[in-house]
């Protein structure tokens, strides 16, 4: 799905009522939110692009700030929507991220120590040994 330079700068307006500038983050536009972030997220929830283009369309005209919260009032699915797209859009930012010191999603490999035994969790049953009732018929 397809938005026009108008949808997207709506987008950019109504985007910065829920994420205004402030302490060294840049607002929602301005991490570019409605541009390539924007498609981004909407290749990977495309179910969401037609829901996003209705929301413009009764934007327009309207505050934007007055309009976002009409809609967390009224249509608390729609803000659901924008709220995931504009927020999603904004830490895909890499200055964003490296202002948050978040580097995202990385693997990390897994300690093959087994904790429950280190950490004495299992110990009371290591100790009281083997415990078992026999199979009838065995």
């Amino acid at each position: 799905m397809t938005f026009d330079s108008i949808e997207r700068c709506l987008l950019a307006q109504l985007a910065d009522a829920l994420i205004p500038p402030g302490n060294g983050f840049p607002s929602a536009s301005e991490a570019g939110v409605a541009g390539a972030y924007l498609d981004q997220v909407l290749a990977v929830r495309a179910d969401l692009g037609e829901r996003l283009k209705q929301i413009l369309r009764q934007a327009q005209g309207r505050s934007p700030a007055e309009f976002v919260q009409a809609l967390q009032a009224n249509d608390p699915a729609g803000f659901g929507v924008l709220a995931e797209i504009v927020p999603g859009a904004y830490f895909l930012n890499p200055a964003v991220r490296a202002a948050l010191q978040y580097d995202g999603q990385t693997a990390r490999a897994i300690d093959p120590r087994p904790d429950h035994l280190s950490e004495g969790l299992l110990r009371s049953v290591v100790d009281r040994g083997p415990i078992y009732r026999p199979t009838p018929g065995r």
